[in-house]
C-alpha cells in the first residue's frame, strides 16, 4: 500500500486511558470534555475508571466507539454548552446495558440497542452503569437543512425492534465496518448519505415526537409544580432556579405556566393560599403573623401583606381576626374556617359574608 493511499484513507484516532495513566479518570474527563461533563455516582469509582475511544472522521460525521465498564455520569449542562460551542446532533446505540437519560427535567429509559438522538446545543443528562456505544457526532449544517423541525432530534428514541431502530443502527454498523476501508471522497459522500437517511427517520416520527413532547412537558410541568410546593419556604424559589434544576429556558417556564397566570403568580398563589389556610386554622393560633408569612417563603413581610390584601381584600391580621370571628360564632364545623381551593381564589367573597353574619 502507497503512501498515496494511507492519506486519503479517513482519518482515524484511537486511545486507551487505564490504570497505567497517573490520573486516568481526570484523562478520561478530558477526553470527552468537548461534548460532556464526566462523573461517577460516588468518588471512589474514579480511582479504578478507564476508557477506550476509537474514532473516524467522514467529514461532517464522526463516527466513534467507546467503552468504560465503570458507572458513569455524563452531563451536558448549559454552562458546557457555552464553554465548547459544540452543537451537532448526536445520534447513538448501545451495544450492551443501557442508560437513564434527562431531558427538559423528564427522565427515560434507553435500553441496548435503542437509536438515541440528541442536541447537543441543549442539555441532557445520561447515567450509565457502563459504556459501549457505537455513536455519529453529525455536522448541523449538515442534517439541520434537511429537517422540518430540529426540535423533533432532541431526546428522539427509536426502539431497537422498531423499523426506523433498525434501519438506523444497521446503517451506523455498516459505517462503522466499512470506515477502515473508505476515501475522503467516500466518506463525504457517506456522510450525506447518513444526513438524507436521518432526516427521513426523523420526519416520519415527527408527529410521534410532538405527542411525546406534550406529555413529557406535562410530566414535566407536574413535577415543577411537585418542587414548587416542596420547597414553597424557600425565597430563592423562582423561574431563574427552577429553568436551571429542570433544564429548560425562561420563555418555554412562562408557557408552560401560561394557563395559571405566570409562573411567577403561581408561586405567590401557592404562597398566599398556604398563608391563608394556616392563619384560618385554629390550631395554629399561636403562631405569630410573621412567622406564617416567613414558612410560606415571604421575606419581606410588607410585600407579602399588600399580597394578600390584592388577593382576598384583607390584611393577613384582620384574616385572623375574622377567623377567629367565626369560631367563637360556631359557624364553622371543620377545624379551619373554610375550604381554600387549590388555586388562588379571586377574592374571598364567601368568607367575607359568612363573617359579617
Amino acid at each position: 500500500m502507497t503512501n498515496e493511499t494511507l492519506v486519503d484513507r479517513l482519518p482515524h484516532l484511537a486511545a486507551q486511558i487505564a490504570a497505567d495513566y497517573a490520573d486516568p479518570f481526570a484523562a478520561c474527563r478530558e477526553l470527552v470534555a468537548t461534548m460532556f461533563d464526566l462523573d461517577t455516582p460516588s468518588p471512589d469509582l474514579r480511582a479504578g475508571y478507564g476508557m477506550s475511544f476509537a474514532l473516524y472522521d467522514f467529514g461532517p460525521i464522526k463516527l466513534g466507539e467507546s467503552g468504560a465498564t465503570t458507572a458513569s455520569i455524563l452531563v451536558r449542562s448549559p454552562q458546557t454548552i457555552a464553554r465548547t460551542g459544540v452543537d451537532q446532533f448526536h445520534v447513538q446505540y448501545y451495544r450492551t446495558g443501557g442508560f437513564v437519560m434527562t431531558v427538559d427535567g423528564a427522565e427515560r429509559e434507553v435500553r441496548a440497542g435503542d437509536i438515541c438522538m440528541l442536541d447537543l446545543s441543549r442539555p441532557v443528562t445520561l447515567r450509565a452503569e457502563r459504556i459501549d456505544n457505537l455513536s455519529a457526532m453529525v455536522a448541523r449544517d449538515l442534517l439541520a437543512p434537511l429537517l422540518a423541525d430540529v426540535g423533533d432530534v432532541h431526546g428522539l428514541v427509536l426502539r431497537r425492534d422498531s423499523e426506523a431502530g433498525i434501519a438506523v443502527r444497521e446503517h451506523l454498523d455498516e459505517m462503522w465496518l466499512e470506515a477502515p476501508e473508505l476515501t475522503v471522497a467516500q466518506g463525504l459522500a457517506s456522510s450525506h448519505a447518513a444526513a438524507a437517511m436521518l432526516a427521513a427517520v426523523i420526519r416520519a416520527n415527527g408527529q410521534g415526537r410532538a405527542a411525546t413532547r406534550t406529555e413529557l412537558r406535562a410530566s414535566q410541568l407536574r413535577a415543577i409544580c411537585r418542587r414548587i410546593d416542596k420547597q414553597i419556604a424557600d425565597p430563592g424559589l423562582g423561574p431563574a432556579t427552577l429553568a436551571r434544576d429542570f433544564y429548560v429556558t425562561r420563555p418555554t417556564l412562562y408557557r408552560m405556566f401560561e394557563p395559571h397566570g405566570g409562573i411567577g403568580r403561581y408561586i405567590l398563589g401557592r404562597r398566599l393560599t398556604g398563608v391563608f389556610r394556616d392563619l384560618s386554622d385554629p390550631s395554629l393560633a399561636h403562631m405569630a403573623v410573621a412567622e406564617i408569612l416567613r414558612q410560606w417563603g415571604f421575606a419581606n413581610h410588607t410585600a407579602a401583606g399588600r399580597a394578600f390584601r390584592g388577593a382576598y381584600g384583607m390584611t393577613p391580621s384582620e384574616c385572623r381576626s375574622r377567623s377567629r370571628d367565626i369560631h367563637r360564632a360556631g359557624g364553622v364545623a371543620g377545624a379551619k374556617a373554610f375550604d381554600v381551593p387549590p388555586e388562588i381564589p379571586p377574592n374571598i367573597k364567601a368568607f367575607q359574608r359568612q363573617a359579617a353574619r
